[in-house]
């Protein structure tokens, strides 16, 4: 596939990053979603994963 050639993994590898990004996006719309009718719950639940989904991306662009 060309998607996996330009970003020179296999599919395993692929899914494995996409699944890992896919995860960490569902938790935090979780917590966000729980924050909009109770706002003392998950005060930094999102704010504090948008760096680290941030990171997952970035290196991965770095690797590829």
């Amino acid at each position: 596939m060309k998607h996996l050639e330009e970003n020179n993994e296999t599919y395993l590898e692929h899914m494995k990053c996409a699944l890992g990004i896919s995860l960490l996006l569902l938790k935090s719309g979780t917590k966000c979603l729980i924050h909009a009718f109770v706002p003392p719950l998950f005060e930094t639940g999102v704010s504090s994963k948008i760096d680290d989904i941030t990171a997952l991306v970035k290196r991965n662009e770095t690797i590829n």
